[in-house]
């Protein structure tokens, strides 16, 4: 597995990765770096250990949000399969009653036809 030598919270690091994982890894470093510089107002104030539980926190929050999402995402899947489930039976029903119409509209120009005749 290849290395990659990184700064992550002012330190540097050599990580090593899956081929196929680089830009992940790369993306995941930048965004931590960044999350970091969010906080520069309290370097040299708080501890960088501090400043590390504010970032794990702000991700630990992030990670509720996206798990929340994605229940809701599940919960509207389930809800338009539903829906699509009744839209079928709905144009089932309409199917069927325009048989009946067109069954019954046959029925009524058989009478008209007879009456006709008579």
């Amino acid at each position: 597995m290849p290395d990659l030598e990184v700064i992550i919270f002012n330190q540097k690091l050599k990580l090593s990765y899956q081929e196929n994982e680089k830009q992940r890894l790369v993306d995941a470093v930048e965004k931590l770096n960044k999350n970091w510089d969010k906080f520069a107002n309290l370097h040299g104030k708080v501890s960088d250990k501090k400043i590390i539980t504010l970032i794990s926190l702000e991700l630990q929050d992030t990670l509720v949000d996206i798990k929340t999402l994605e229940d809701k995402l599940y919960q509207s899947e389930q809800k338009v399969e539903m829906l699509k489930k009744e839209l079928n039976k709905n144009n089932e029903e309409i199917f069927n009653s325009e048989i009946i119409l067109d069954e019954l509209y046959d029925e009524i120009l058989r009478i008209k036809k007879n009456i006709l005749k008579n």
